[in-house]
């Protein structure tokens, strides 16, 4: 004969809010670690990308710089005294480093903000209906 063992928890609802609790950080845990996982996929494609491209863009702009013909040496001079005359006549002109250049082409633009459809994973379901477990508990 087996003998039967009850045991008795004095705050029942205390502890299973606990154990939902616990169980919403963990799932909470597991979505930022996918987060990490998609970014890192993410940064590597587009590094891939990015090389790929400047590695086409140097074969482009060396055939490019090859097939120019050769400007006689008097247009040049000329090109030159030019715009030493336009600078003397004009103010100077403003000058940007390739970083401010950059900075001003990122500015964003202003868009009325959409709010796009979203739709919840499977974990993120999961932690609302245990946020909603919890909520429901009354200690």
């Amino acid at each position: 004969m087996t003998d039967d063992v009850h045991i008795r928890i004095e705050q029942p609802k205390g502890l299973q809010k606990q154990f939902l609790e616990s169980a919403l950080y963990a799932s909470e845990f597991l979505q930022t670690l996918e987060k990490i996982q998609a970014f890192e996929q993410e940064r590597l494609s587009l590094k891939t990308t990015f090389i790929n491209a400047l590695t086409d863009l140097t074969i482009a702009s060396d055939q490019f710089m090859k097939n120019l013909p050769s400007l006689p040496l008097e247009f040049i001079q000329k090109q030159q005294q030019v715009l030493q005359r336009q600078m003397l006549q004009e103010q100077p002109l403003k000058v940007m480093t390739p970083r401010q250049e950059m900075a001003s082409r990122m500015q964003p633009k202003q868009q009325p903000i959409e709010h796009p459809v979203s739709f919840m994973s499977p974990l993120e379901e999961e932690m609302a209906e245990l946020k909603r477990k919890i909520q429901s508990l009354s200690i």
